[in-house]
C-alpha cells in the first residue's frame, strides 16, 4: 500500500478497524498536523450500494460544525476507493473507559451524557439522526470533553441514499423498539439510545443483555429495570431522566434531545448543590485540644458493698434463674409451633403443561426470563421465527426449527403456515412450500391473502414440473 494519499497524507499506522474500512493516523505533510484517515475496504468499494453509504457519511459530517462532533477535513479518492480526511482525536472511547472503570460517577455521566445531547440537537435540526448512538462512537478527550463520531448508518432527509423501512442498522443493546422492528424513526430514536447509554454509565450494567439478537429485542417489549435498584444512591431527577428517554411509546420520551439536556442540566444543578453543602458541613480537628469529658457517676452500675446482706444477694441470684427459665420455656413453645406449621404446609401447584393463564399476556416472553418451556406456545415460536427472519445473518436452520416448534404445538396455526411456506420457497424447498401453503390456503378466510398463496402455489408448481 503506498502510504501517500493525495499527495499530501502521509498514513503512519493503522489505529481501528471498523465495520465498513479502517481508520490511520496520518500526517497532512502540506501543514504538518496528524489527521485520521477513514479509508472504505475496496472490496466494498466495489459494491455500488456501500460505496454510496460511505460517500453519504462524509457528506452527512462535512455538513455539521460542532464542538461535540468529529469535524471532516476533506474527501478523498484512493486507488479504487474513497478516504474521509478527519480531525485526529487524542483520548480513549466511552467503551474503553467502562471497560476499564465499570461504572462512572453520577454528575460525571451526566455530564458527558449532556454534551452528547446537545451535539444530536444539533444534527436532529439539520435533519440528520445518528441511528447507532453507543459508548464505542463517543470519544472522551482531556477534560472529557466529547466527540461524537460514527456517523456512518445516520440518516440525512434530504440524502438519495436512505435505509428502507424494514432494513434494521444499528447495535441491539442501544436500539430502540421501533428500529429493531425496522419502523419509521425520528430523532426520539436518538433519544431512547442515549437513555440507555446513560444506564449503563450510572449503573455498570446493561438495561437489555441477553445472548442473541431474538432475546434482545424480546426483551426490549418490556420497561427496564429501575436504575435505582442497582445503584440505591442515584439522584431522583438523574433516574427520571433516563426512565422517560427509554419509554417503550416514542410519545412518551423527551420530544428533543433538547429536552433531555435540560432535564439533564437540572439533576447536575441538584448534585452539584448537594455536593456544595456536603463541603460546607463542619468538619471534627481530630488533633482539636479540649478538656477533658467528665464521667457522671450512674448509681445503677456501683458494685454491691461487702456489706451488702447475703440473704438480698440470694434473692437477687433467685430471681435471675426464675427469669431465665421462663425465657426457655417460651423458646420451646415458638420451636414447636414453627415445625407443626412447617410440617402442613403445601406446596404450590405446578401448572399443566402448555397452559396459559387467561389474563396472561399474549406478547412474547422473552427466553431469558423465568419460563418453563411448558409455557412456551406456538405464538412464542412463531414470533420468535418471525423475528429471526428480519434479523441479518440469522442461521435458516434455526428460523425453521422455530417455525416447526410453533406448528408442532398448533398445527392449525395459519399465519405460521403461510409465513413458512414463503420463507421455504426462499430456500427453494419448493415441495415442502407447497404443503404448507396448501394447508394454509385451506384456512385461509382473507381475500388477498388467498390470491396471494394461490399465486405462490402456481409458481411453485412452475418451478417443479420442469
Amino acid at each position: 500500500m503506498q502510504n501517500l494519499i493525495s499527495g499530501k497524507y502521509q498514513l503512519l499506522e493503522k489505529i481501528a478497524e471498523g465495520g465498513m474500512g479502517s481508520v490511520f493516523k496520518a500526517l497532512q505533510t502540506d501543514v504538518q498536523r496528524i489527521v485520521a484517515v477513514k479509508m472504505l475496504s475496496p472490496t466494498l468499494a466495489r459494491d455500488p450500494e456501500f460505496l454510496n453509504r460511505f460517500r453519504q457519511e462524509a457528506l452527512i459530517i462535512a455538513r455539521l460544525s460542532h464542538p461535540h462532533i468529529v469535524q471532516v477535513i476533506g474527501v478523498e479518492p484512493y486507488q479504487e476507493t474513497f478516504c474521509i480526511v478527519m480531525e485526529y482525536l487524542e483520548g480513549m472511547s466511552l467503551e474503553q473507559a467502562l471497560a476499564r472503570e465499570g461504572s462512572l460517577d453520577q454528575a460525571r455521566a451526566a455530564g458527558i451524557v449532556l454534551q452528547v445531547t446537545r451535539a444530536l440537537h444539533y444534527a436532529h435540526t439539520r435533519g440528520i439522526i445518528h441511528r447507532d448512538i453507543k459508548p464505542d462512537n463517543i470519544m472522551l478527550l482531556d477534560q472529557d470533553e466529547v466527540k461524537v463520531t460514527d456517523f456512518g448508518i445516520a440518516r440525512w432527509s434530504g440524502a438519495p441514499l436512505q435505509t428502507q423501512t424494514g432494513l434494521r442498522l444499528g447495535t441491539p443493546k442501544y436500539m430502540s423498539p421501533e428500529q429493531a422492528r425496522g419502523k419509521a424513526m425520528d430523532a426520539r430514536s436518538d433519544v431512547y439510545s442515549l437513555g440507555l447509554m446513560l444506564y449503563r454509565l450510572v449503573t455498570g450494567r446493561f438495561a437489555f443483555d441477553a445472548d442473541n439478537e431474538v432475546d434482545m429485542a424480546l426483551l426490549q417489549e418490556r420497561q427496564p429495570q429501575p436504575p435505582s435498584s442497582i445503584f440505591p444512591e442515584i439522584h431522583s431527577g438523574l433516574e427520571q431522566a433516563i426512565l422517560k428517554a427509554v419509554q417503550k411509546d416514542p410519545e412518551d420520551r423527551f420530544p428533543s434531545a433538547q429536552d433531555m439536556a435540560l432535564a439533564l442540566e437540572k439533576a447536575l444543578a441538584d448534585l452539584s448543590r448537594s455536593s456544595t453543602r456536603l463541603d460546607r458541613e463542619p468538619q471534627m480537628d481530630l488533633y482539636q485540644k479540649t478538656e477533658p469529658t467528665a464521667i457522671k457517676r450512674d448509681q445503677r452500675f456501683d458494685v454491691p458493698s461487702l456489706e451488702t446482706p447475703v440473704s438480698s444477694r440470694n434473692g437477687a441470684v433467685k430471681r435471675r434463674l426464675y427469669f431465665y427459665w421462663i425465657a426457655l420455656g417460651i423458646a420451646a413453645v415458638a420451636g414447636i409451633i414453627f415445625v407443626v406449621m412447617s410440617s402442613d404446609r403445601k406446596e404450590p401447584p405446578v401448572p399443566a403443561p402448555n397452559t396459559v393463564p387467561p389474563t396472561q399476556s399474549s406478547t412474547p416472553v422473552s427466553p431469558t426470563a423465568n419460563v418453563t418451556p411448558a409455557l412456551r406456545d406456538a405464538r412464542y415460536y412463531y414470533n420468535a421465527a418471525s423475528l429471526l427472519k428480519k434479523t441479518s445473518g440469522s442461521a435458516p436452520g434455526e428460523i425453521r426449527k422455530n417455525y416447526e416448534k410453533a406448528l408442532d404445538l398448533d398445527p392449525n396455526y395459519y399465519e405460521a403456515l403461510r409465513d413458512y411456506g414463503f420463507f421455504l420457497i426462499d430456500l427453494k424447498d419448493y415441495n415442502r412450500a407447497g404443503d404448507y401453503l396448501g394447508k394454509a390456503l385451506e384456512k385461509c378466510t382473507d381475500r388477498e391473502d388467498r390470491s396471494l398463496i394461490q399465486n405462490w402455489l402456481a409458481f411453485i408448481h412452475e418451478q417443479t414440473s420442469r
